[in-house]
């Protein structure tokens, strides 16, 4: 245990707290909102709002989060955030009224940024070099291992959800708080380096920009292809996976068969995270990302035909959750790479709320097309050809960093 590096502790704790802010943010409480509406007697369009409020609020403060995370001590944001998320989860159970559970949401969104992938994300950038894809790969599992055990939490007390909030909470508050004491800002409180050793430069390696302040960023061509390459890829996936149900049933198959489909997808897409995690820290990113992007081409080229053959389904789930899994970290991994410096966090800032903005603005566009046409078909075309658009950027990032 002595020589085992310190990060890969506090790694584990990473991925424990992910997995508890997003997988109640993510999972728990769209499971629980079927009762809230029945609860409080909304309507669809009043229940829709909630999820997107909640991304709405992340791509509001992520900015202000960001500089923050490059002027104060990381371990202290993700403290306020988990800390208020305990809070706010315990608190549900009291909400009586619509108007306060729109608050609610609001306050939430603040949490998962302030105690999420961004804040995470900083510190593997400061913990880890030249384990950074897998160390990414590894926290962001917690994604899915959330999307795994909060759900089932959420609906213990059956439609009793006001005593589920009260085991969501203690649930969160033992993943949360222990984790939380293995934080430490860098390696150095510890006398510790990156990755526990030096490492010799790889002979491929391009220079790291660790200068580079946002305002330069701002001011660089590179930095918005980076950003449309990544929006591209939210767009596509968090639109697709909130629409998820609704293409299932279109397809004349059953809620069993859907739930199905999310169970291969979540188990592929452990698979794709790390594979593509490990990946990149072993060829250049730019084409790790490409691979990942091509897949998830194939996916959509696939869903377009809209064939209800489950063996086709199923095939689309495995592909999907291998290639979403792997773009989903590659996003993470790619940005750490190009903009690493002191003003990482206001860079990242950035990249999230843009992201966050993106992923809402699919889960509509595709809602929309779906409303239009009477299918989803269309929506699997655009994501096709977004695709397209995020490969040709991606390679362009590339020619950027070479000259």
């Amino acid at each position: 245990m002595k020589n085992i590096y310190y990060g890969w502790f506090m790694l584990a704790a990473l991925t424990l707290m992910y997995a508890t802010t997003n997988g109640v943010g993510a999972y728990a409480l769209t499971v629980m909102r079927p009762l809230q509406i029945k609860s409080f007697g909304l309507d669809a369009q009043s229940a829709a709002f909630l999820p997107t409020l909640l991304f709405l609020t992340i791509a509001v403060v992520s900015p202000f989060i960001g500089r923050m995370l490059d002027r104060y001590n990381p371990r202290n944001i993700i403290a306020i955030g988990a800390f208020g998320a305990i809070g706010l989860i315990f608190s549900l159970a009291y909400v009586t009224s619509y108007t306060v559970l729109c608050v609610f949401y609001v306050l939430y969104g603040i949490c998962m940024a302030l105690s999420g992938i961004m804040s995470f994300m900083y510190l593997i950038n400061k913990w880890f070099d030249h384990y950074k894809g897998l160390a990414t790969g590894i926290m962001i599992l917690g994604s899915s291992l959330g999307g795994i055990i909060f759900p089932r939490i959420a609906v213990m007390a059956g439609a009793d959800w006001q005593t589920s909030c009260m085991y969501l909470g203690i649930v969160s508050a033992i993943f949360l708080l222990p984790a939380l004491l293995l934080i430490k800002p860098e390696p150095a409180v510890i006398g510790s380096v990156p990755d526990g050793a030096y490492f010799p430069e790889r002979h491929n390696a391009k220079p790291a920009e660790p200068d580079r302040s946002l305002s330069d960023a701002l001011r660089s061509p590179k930095f918005y292809m980076v950003l449309l390459v990544t929006a591209i890829l939210w767009f596509c996936i968090k639109g697709y996976h909130q629409n998820h149900g609704f293409v299932i049933k279109d397809l004349g198959q059953t809620p069993a068969f859907s739930a199905k489909m999310l169970g291969y997808f979540s188990l592929m897409a452990i698979v794709g995270k790390l594979f593509f995690g490990y990946l990149s820290d072993k060829i250049i990113k730019e084409y790790t990302i490409v691979a990942a992007i091509v897949v998830m081409a194939a996916d959509f080229f696939i869903m377009h035909t809209l064939s209800s053959n489950p063996l086709v389904l199923t095939t689309f789930a495995l592909i999907a959750g291998f290639g979403f899994g792997g773009a989903f970290t590659l996003i993470q991994v790619w940005v750490a790479s190009i903009y690493r410096g002191k003003s990482y966090g206001s860079v990242l800032g950035i990249v999230i709320m843009v992201d966050e903005l993106s992923g809402a603005a699919g889960m509509i566009v595709l809602g929309t097309l779906r409303k239009m046409t009477g299918s989803f078909k269309s929506g699997f075309e655009l994501m096709v050809m977004l695709c397209v658009v995020a490969i040709v950027s991606a390679v362009m990032v590339r020619r950027f960093k070479s000259q």
